[in-house]
C-alpha cells in the first residue's frame, strides 16, 4: 500500500496517515501538486491531503485540485493539531533569529509568533524544517512542528502547544480510485458536490432552497472562480448523507436542472479516531 503525502516523516500528514493505515509505504512529496499527480498517474494507491483548518481556514488550492484531478474522496479524518517550537540542542528562545515552518502552521501560531523578535520564514514542511536545522546544526533557527518530529529527529522542544487555539483541528481527505477498508469508520455519510450555477440573480439561492426543502443538511460551501469567466463562480459543498440514495433522487434531479453542471467528488465516512 503506497500513500502519498505533502511533507515528510513527523509531519502532520504523516501523523494523519498513521490514523488511517496499519502498514504502508510513504511517498514524501514537497508539494500538493505532486501528491495529486502520484494517484492520477498510479504511482500511489492513496493520497492524503489537508483541506481545511479550524484556525487558518480552507486550503483553496487543494479545492481547485479536487476539481481539476477528480480523484474520488473515499474517507476523511479530523486531527487535533498541537504545534511545538523546536530547536537545536542547547539553543534558547532568545537565541533565535529565524523561525521556520509551513505557512498553515505559521498562521495557526500567529498569536505566539507576534510576540517574538525572530523573523518568520515560510518553508515547504514542518518536520522538514526540523530535519534541516539538525543536519546543518543551525543554532539561530527554530521550527514549528509536531512532537513526533521532535522525537524522530531527536531535537528538543523550546515551547509546547504554541497554537493560538487549543481546539485546533485539521481536516484531511483521503483520495483514491479504490475503496478504503483499513480501519473502522463512523456511521454517518457525507457527500461532496461540485456544481456551477447560471450567471443570473438568485441562481445559487434557488439551488440552496432545493436542498433545504429536501431536508439536505449542508455543512460547508466553498466558492471558486471559473477559469476564463471573470467574476463567475462554481461551488463545492459538503452535505450530510449519500446523495445517490433514492430519497434524494428528485432533489438531485432538481439541482441538476438548475445548474450548469453537477458532479460528485465522493460519498464517504470519517475515520473513527477513538477506535484506532
Amino acid at each position: 500500500m503506497i500513500i502519498s503525502i505533502q511533507g515528510g516523516k513527523g509531519s502532520f500528514h504523516h501523523i494523519a496517515t498513521n490514523k488511517l493505515f496499519h502498514s504502508y509505504e510513504l511517498l514524501e512529496r514537497a508539494t500538493f501538486e505532486e501528491v495529486f499527480q502520484d494517484v492520477a498517474e498510479k504511482r500511489a494507491d492513496f493520497a492524503l491531503v489537508a483541506i481545511e483548518n479550524s484556525i487558518a481556514g480552507s486550503i483553496t488550492h487543494n479545492y481547485n485540485r479536487l476539481a481539476r484531478y477528480r480523484i474520488p474522496i473515499v474517507a476523511e479524518v479530523y486531527l487535533r493539531i498541537s504545534h511545538q517550537l523546536i530547536a537545536f540542542p542547547g539553543v534558547r528562545l532568545e537565541d533565535l533569529r529565524e523561525i521556520w515552518s509551513h505557512p498553515m502552521a505559521i498562521e495557526q501560531c500567529r498569536d505566539f509568533l507576534n510576540k517574538q523578535r525572530a523573523k518568520i520564514i515560510e518553508k515547504e514542511d514542518t518536520a522538514g524544517s526540523v530535519q534541516l536545522i539538525k543536519e546543518k546544526r543551525l543554532t539561530h533557527v527554530g521550527a514549528i512542528a509536531s512532537s513526533l518530529a521532535s522525537e524522530i529527529y531527536d531535537m528538543p522542544i523550546l515551547n509546547q502547544a504554541i497554537e493560538t487555539d487549543p481546539n485546533n483541528y485539521t481536516r484531511f481527505l483521503l483520495l483514491s480510485y479504490q475503496s478504503y477498508t483499513q480501519k473502522p469508520l463512523s456511521d454517518s455519510l457525507k457527500t461532496t458536490l461540485h456544481f456551477g450555477v447560471k450567471h443570473k440573480s438568485g441562481s445559487l439561492v434557488d439551488v440552496l432552497f432545493i436542498m433545504k426543502d429536501a431536508g439536505i443538511n449542508m455543512t460547508k460551501i466553498e466558492s471558486r472562480p471559473q477559469l476564463g469567466k471573470p467574476w463567475e463562480y462554481d461551488f463545492i459543498v459538503d452535505v450530510d448523507g449519500d446523495m445517490n440514495q433514492e430519497q434524494y433522487k428528485y432533489a438531485m434531479q432538481a439541482v441538476r436542472e438548475n445548474c450548469t453542471f453537477v458532479e460528485v467528488f465522493g460519498c464517504y465516512k470519517s475515520i473513527d479516531v477513538d477506535a484506532v
